[in-house]
Order: structure tokens, then C-alpha cells, then sequence
């Protein structure tokens, strides 16, 4: 079970403050091209074990982000439902549990923690359990779109990679 990230990230700048950090308010770094390691946060959730470990290492500077859960996320996805041709039930489904999500709105939907150490980005990231069922709720609109999780057209007389290749 996920603490309430909206009471974690109030509680936070204090705790990292007193542990002797300098909390950085910045942008996700997770998403990061490379040099990015993730703390796993399934074996070892406790926020405290990462920040023990940047302390042992002389990290002086954790970059703290949260984003908070939006009805907007909810809408584009609802918006691709309605574009889709899932079966009726299938659809009903989706609606219902994207349904389910609305009251989350404004709640922190994740919160990551991060330090820099020897050019590498450390990072402890933790989500909401509603967040994990919006992305499961994507996970399975994106299925719709390409199923297989192929991009390619179900024509099987079409060339590789469809038709954005010349058959030349």
C-alpha cells in the first residue's frame, strides 16, 4: 500500500532540511535519455533507505517533484476510447473505471525524489494507486490502437513498417 503522496510531499522539505539536504524544487527527472538509475521501489519503498544512501554518498542536493493527478489526462484518454471501435462492454468498462478516477483529481499522483553522483541521476519514484490504474487504463487504450503492440497495418500485403516506406 502507497502512503498519501499529498502528505508525504508536505512532509518532505522539512525531513530533508533537518537530514541536512538542500531540497531542489524541479522537473521529473525519470524520464531522463540516459544515466538515470531507478531505486527499486517494490523491494525497498521507504523513502528513508534512499535518502540514507545519498547521505552516505556527501549528496548535499535532493530534487524533489510531484505532479498531481489532472482532469485533462482523463479527458484524452476518454477522448481516445470514443475514437476507438472497442466492443460495447469493453468500452462500458473503460468509462466506468476511468469513472472511478475523477474524484483523484488535484491529489499527487507521483512524487520523485533524485540526487546526482559520479554523472549518473539517482532516482526514488513512488505513485499513487490511482495513477497506476490510469496508466494500466493507457496500457490497455494503446493495446486498442495497435494491437499486438504492433504499429503496423493488419494488411498483410502492405510492406514493413506500413506505409510511410516507399515500395520502391
Amino acid at each position: 500500500m502507497h502512503p498519501d503522496l499529498d502528505k508525504l510531499k508536505n512532509q518532505l522539505p522539512p525531513e530533508l532540511e533537518s537530514c541536512g539536504f538542500v531540497v531542489f524544487h524541479g522537473l521529473a527527472r525519470a524520464d531522463e535519455e540516459t544515466g538515470v538509475v531507478m531505486w527499486d521501489v517494490a523491494q525497498r519503498p521507504n523513502h528513508k533507505e534512499f535518502l540514507d544512501c545519498a547521505g552516505k554518498l556527501g549528496v548535499k542536493v535532493i530534487v524533489m517533484n510531484s505532479r498531481a493527478f489532472e482532469e485533462a489526462s482523463i479527458e484524452d484518454i476518454q477522448d481516445e476510447i470514443e475514437a476507438l471501435e472497442f466492443p460495447p462492454a469493453e468500452r462500458r468498462e473503460l468509462e466506468r473505471r476511468l469513472k472511478a478516477l475523477k474524484p483523484y483529481t488535484g491529489f499527487t499522483a507521483n512524487l520523485e525524489l533524485s540526487f546526482d553522483y559520479n554523472g549518473a541521476i539517482y532516482v526514488y519514484e513512488i505513485r499513487s494507486e490511482f495513477m497506476n490504474e490510469f496508466l494500466a487504463i493507457m496500457s490497455e487504450v494503446d493495446a486498442g490502437i495497435f494491437p499486438g503492440g504492433s504499429f503496423e497495418d493488419d494488411d498483410p500485403s502492405s510492406p514493413p513498417g506500413g506505409s510511410f516506406f516507399s515500395r520502391n
